[in-house]
């Protein structure tokens, strides 16, 4: 199970693969509370073993790509109340470098928007 859900690109939230690498390279933390730390994992689960970071609301990770553990094909096939379960059942996991931690989040804790500097523009 853990090879499929590892083989599935997430298409939905926007991630590509381009000559440039992965888009949105760098993604920006939206955690519930300002006053969270984000926690990554060692696999795509929740069960997994967790990483601590120290990087809150508005913090920048490096995005290296999502996953889902069903196709988006599958979701839009789905009756409207199947897919919103589905879609509750395989959330959108990324791995993120934070430093020199690299793990897995879940993607509703990351904005999904290309992040620059002021110099990148």
């Amino acid at each position: 199970m853990k090879k499929l859900i590892a083989s599935m690109i997430v298409m939905s939230m926007g991630v590509v693969a381009g000559d440039e690498g992965i888009l949105p390279s760098r993604l920006t933390v939206d955690l519930p509370k300002k006053c969270q730390m984000l926690m990554l994992h060692t696999e795509a689960d929740e069960k997994s073993k967790k990483i601590a970071t120290f990087a809150s609301v508005g913090d920048v990770v490096e995005n290296m790509g999502c996953i889902r553990g069903i196709t988006q094909k599958d979701l839009d096939k789905a009756p409207e109340k199947e897919r919103y379960y589905l879609a509750w059942k395989h959330p959108v996991w990324c791995k993120v470098a934070l430093g020199s931690k690299q793990g897995w989040v879940q993607q509703k804790y990351l904005k999904n928007e290309e992040v620059f500097e002021a110099n990148d523009e």
